[in-house]
């Protein structure tokens, strides 16, 4: 008696069936499903935003050598010393584009450019970013404006 009651009890404990295990496995698939595009579009929009934050940093390096030199610098200008300019990995601010204007919007030489300036950098989302002086911010874009 204490032998079939030991074998029924064996019996009960043999574990997940096929079926439920592929149930399982469908729905740990439908949620990675989900889960790898919201995961993949915070990169981007991370990437987008350290380019956008080094483009603020370097539109206040720009305006703060402009105070002390009375015209705006290039890239090569604002990563010395004093300014030292670091960028963000995979912000594409390493390779951002200044470009200056002068009072008339015309494009000047940098040792003359007091007008103002426009950076652009593209991120490491492929999304081309760029800091107008003139118009105050960043605005989004497909390509480099020319000044």
């Amino acid at each position: 008696m204490l032998a079939r009651f030991r074998k029924a009890a064996e019996e009960r404990e043999g574990g997940f069936t096929l079926i439920e295990l592929l149930v399982v496995i469908i729905i740990i698939g439908i949620l990675a499903a989900i889960a790898i595009p919201v995961f993949l579009n915070q990169r981007q929009k991370g990437y987008d935003a350290q380019a956008k934050s080094d483009l603020r940093n370097l539109a206040t390096i720009e305006e703060t050598y402009m105070v002390d030199n009375n015209h705006y610098g290039t890239l090569a200008h604002v990563t010395v010393s004093p300014y030292n300019f670091k960028p963000s990995s995979n912000s594409g601010a390493a390779s951002a584009i200044v470009r200056f204007r002068d009072a008339a919007n015309a494009a000047t030489a940098e040792a003359t450019a007091v007008g103002g300036f426009v950076l652009c950098t593209t991120a490491d989302s492929g999304t081309t970013w760029v800091y107008d002086s003139s118009a105050g911010g960043i605005l989004s874009t497909h390509t480099c404006p020319a000044t």
